[in-house]
């Protein structure tokens, strides 16, 4: 039997939380004192710090989600000529030195100062896209890019969101948007990027009710598609600054350049997945930032399994529109599906990659 859901909606609100410029001091040092580093002529890059992260901590470490970045850098001598060291330099992380190569190496030089740009991964693991920076500005273009809707969650549903996105072809782009000043009396230090996405994330999430955990009953979601999302788009950097609330929101949302005419695609679920009262991640995808458009819909299919062999089916359609108005970057989506006998609802979140929620909640 094919039941059909119905829905409205409220909403509910929270804050968010952002990493400070002294953490990430902080944080840098311990990093040079955990990793024993010796000062050395050589001109070397230490572990990027990702700030918002999409495991929802305050940091985490570059090389656990890319292993290549690309990095421009200036010096400026005691004679006060200036010289480019690094143009688009692509630095690899070796897992087994357990630190960032590159090659030729460039050192220091006594007396100068220097200042250092990077974004991740290099453009040369991405098949099209082209980046650039503005040598008198410091800001970082990338052009060309592409997403098809690669989803971590694919395989298999996870408890909670798995954010690494390493098994994917979709590139989960970062910049340094500040870059790092080095000035004469520092060298010799390494090189530590602060990280941050431009991209948005968006995941999904379906939990069961504690009505239907009732007499062995199973609840089983059969197929999930959420559709349909701009392809392409390019990016050009207006901010030297992470974009949090405000001004700076409306700022970062003109970084992008979304090309409506490209190819749409959908996001699929995982399949036949079986989900309880403590919840699945079911999709866990990048997005371009975009405005969502009222033809854009969420489709479910899911099913109930008695313990004595009936089946019943159920099938549930909205409009995307009426959780999210529009996804931006740096942001983390999160749509929180609750399964009943009776009752489906919807909670539509959204925070900075870190901690904090501003939801939304649709009931039946």
């Amino acid at each position: 039997m094919l039941r059909m859901a119905r829905h409205t909606m409220a909403w509910l609100a929270a804050g968010m939380m952002l990493l400070t410029a002294c953490q990430y001091d902080g944080i840098v040092s311990d990093f040079h004192k955990e990793s024993g580093y010796i000062d050395s002529m050589a001109i070397s890059f230490g572990n990027g710090v990702i700030d918002n992260p999409v495991h929802t901590r305050s940091v985490t470490l570059l090389s656990e989600h890319m292993n290549t970045m690309g990095v421009w850098g200036w010096q400026t001598t005691k004679d006060g000529e200036v010289g480019c060291l690094f143009r688009n330099q692509e630095v690899t992380f070796n897992a087994a030195l357990d630190r960032w190569t590159y090659s030729p190496e460039r050192y220091w030089e006594e007396g100068s100062s220097y200042k250092f740009y990077a974004y991740a991964p290099h453009a040369n693991s991405a098949n099209g896209a082209t980046v650039s920076i503005d040598e008198q500005t410091g800001y970082i273009s990338i052009g060309n890019v592409s997403l098809a809707g690669d989803n971590t969650m694919d395989s298999a549903a996870q408890v909670l969101p798995y954010g690494k996105f390493s098994s994917v072809s979709d590139i989960d782009w970062m910049i340094d948007r500040a870059g790092r000043i080095v000035p004469k009396e520092q060298i010799r230090t390494r090189v530590t990027f602060n990280m941050q996405h431009i991209l948005a994330k968006f995941n999904v999430i379906v939990i069961a009710s504690s009505g239907v955990q009732v007499d062995g009953t199973q609840v089983v979601l059969d197929s999930m598609t959420i559709g349909s999302f701009v392809s392409k788009g390019s990016f050009i950097q207006k901010l030297d600054h992470s974009p949090v609330n405000g001004d700076s929101l409306d700022m970062a949302a003109k970084e992008w350049t979304i090309d409506t005419l490209s190819t749409r695609y959908d996001l699929n679920s995982t399949r036949n997945a079986t989900i309880d009262n403590a919840g699945r991640c079911v999709i866990e995808s990048l997005l371009l930032p975009q405005n969502v458009t009222d033809s854009q819909q969420v489709t479910i299919s899911y099913s109930l399994h008695s313990a004595d062999g009936h089946v019943e089916r159920f099938l549930f359609r909205a409009n995307l529109s009426e959780a999210f108005n529009s996804f931006k970057c740096a942001n983390n989506y999160t749509l929180y599906i609750t399964i009943g006998p009776e009752v489906i609802t919807f909670d539509a979140g959204t925070t900075l990659w870190d901690d904090g929620d501003v939801s939304s909640e649709w009931i039946r």
